[in-house]
């Protein structure tokens, strides 16, 4: 079945610009050539996509990043767009803004978060790192606290960085130090904006011709991050754990088997185990791995849903035919109507998080 969609943008998009639509279907790539519209005369854009009866896509227009992907009318983030196929024909879609028009943003950090930039030579880039300390790290000099490592770092404490919302990590750490006194330090790591899917996917993946980058993301973190945060930072050097979503959550299972004496806890949210399936075998050959995994995903994700779901089932498989026991070491959480956004992963790491460290 096929549409077309006709989109309107913005008056002030530049002249020798390219749209691109980007989403679920394509691993979110902002600037994928197969996905990108035709100018029309009329100033507008225009694209076919063909995909099978009661199809549904969740997508976004950029200009080639995330750092021009479209906001609203105000410029502010906007949820992902969503589309069923079952009537082709014409649609008329309208971008309201594009980010990179928005100079101010409005920026939503709480509590004690820091930000710094290292060199990372596995990758061959500049890395923004952001840290997240409790709010009692300067009230007791001796005590120490355990570390979890996040994935996708530009989308945990900041709207104003964030791709499509953020997951709200320091307001909610800062709630569970209020009611429960439970404190943690956090890390967060920006991932590579367009190089994000080679970064964060262990193998490539051949129909989409990206991904491979994993573990040169997976030494940075080990071999330099964590041993500068362990140095500068009070941190129980044995409790670290490392958390992602969508590919970061399947680069932190890789991880967690990969590095098992380095990542204790792991908590993979909506992990992409579709553009790597090679991480069953690795988890069954692994000689073992993390001593708590915490799994979620929804019934609404992607383009088929199902997948996501025989994906997830086939995972747990393997996790129990490896030794995990749910309840014990493993927790596995399965949302009715969850989606594929921070808004849904950000509502579950209270969850994940006091699971995960809380003994």
């Amino acid at each position: 079945m096929t549409v077309t969609f006709i989109v309107s943008v913005p008056g002030y998009t530049p002249q020798n610009a390219s749209v691109y639509i980007a989403g679920d279907f394509n691993g979110w790539n902002p600037e994928d050539e197969r996905f990108r519209l035709k100018r029309l005369p009329d100033g507008r854009w225009a694209i076919n996509l063909t995909f099978p009866y009661g199809t549904v896509i969740s997508f976004k227009f950029t200009r080639g990043s995330w750092e021009t992907v479209e906001v609203g009318p105000a410029g502010g983030e906007i949820p992902d767009r969503h589309f069923v196929f079952r009537k082709s024909g014409v649609y008329e879609l309208r971008v309201y803004n594009w980010r990179d028009h928005f100079e101010e943003a409005t920026h939503t950090i709480s509590g004690n978060v820091k930000v710094f930039k290292m060199f990372s030579p596995q990758l061959n880039r500049t890395v923004r790192v952001w840290v997240y300390l409790p709010p009692d790290y300067g009230k007791n000099e001796k005590k120490r606290y355990p570390v979890l490592y996040m994935l996708d770092g530009q989308n945990l404490f900041d709207n104003a960085t964030a791709f499509a919302g953020e997951w709200g990590v320091d307001e909610t750490l800062e709630e569970l130090y209020n009611k429960t006194g439970f404190s943690i330090i956090v890390v967060g790591i920006d991932n590579g904006g367009e190089r994000r899917i080679d970064e964060y996917a262990p193998w490539k993946n051949e129909r989409y011709g990206k991904g491979g980058e994993g573990n040169a993301t997976l030494e940075f973190i080990v071999e330099n991050l964590k041993p500068y945060i362990d140095a500068l930072y009070r941190t129980e050097r044995g409790e670290t754990g490392i958390m992602g979503s969508s590919l970061g959550g399947l680069l932190a299972l890789y991880a967690g088997f990969a590095y098992p004496d380095t990542f204790r806890y792991v908590g993979a949210m909506s992990p992409s185990l579709w553009f790597n399936p090679e991480i069953y075998g690795f988890i069954e050959n692994a000689e073992r791995g993390p001593e708590k995994i915490y799994l979620y995903w929804g019934t609404s994700e992607g383009s088929d849903p199902r997948e996501m779901i025989e994906d997830g089932r086939k995972l747990v498989e393997v996790l129990k035919e490896k030794g995990y026991v749910e309840g014990r070491n493993l927790k596995v959480v399965v949302e009715e109507g969850g989606e594929h956004n921070e808004r849904y992963w950000g509502r579950h790491f209270a969850e994940a998080v006091t699971w995960l460290f809380g003994g």
